[in-house]
């Protein structure tokens, strides 16, 4: 066979078809590996999903403890903060006042800054 003719066969279309019918006989011998790979295929994809939606629940619930440990600490702020303007009223103050024995200054004795003031060393 010249070199030209061998070269002309391989891509001849008896050879075509001949491949095609090996692919074809190929998949009928080994449809149990063929069912089995799909099924290892399925059961991975199955897998995957069942975490992706494990993980996306628990990123879930941890955003909603997220929002309710806000939610108690914004009460908790809102509270200090109506403990802290009841301290600061000039109610309370005056409460305060009589309770640590003040009493109210009665004629305010000024110093003037124009006289010399000396002290005495020891």
């Amino acid at each position: 066979m010249s070199p030209v003719a061998a070269q002309t066969s391989v891509f001849s279309p008896t050879h075509i078809a001949t491949r095609h019918v090996s692919v074809r006989m190929w998949v009928a011998n080994h449809v149990v590996a063929l069912n089995i790979a799909s099924l290892a295929v399925v059961a991975l994809l199955v897998v995957s999903y069942i975490v992706q939606v494990n993980a996306s629940i628990s990123q879930g619930y941890q955003i909603r403890d997220l929002e309710t440990q806000l939610d108690e600490l914004s009460l908790m702020n809102q509270n200090l903060e109506l403990e802290t303007r009841k301290s600061q009223s000039l109610n309370h103050v005056a409460k305060s006042v009589k309770m640590l024995g003040f009493v109210e200054a009665e004629i305010p004795n000024y110093i003037s800054g124009s006289e010399p003031a000396f002290a005495m060393a020891e």
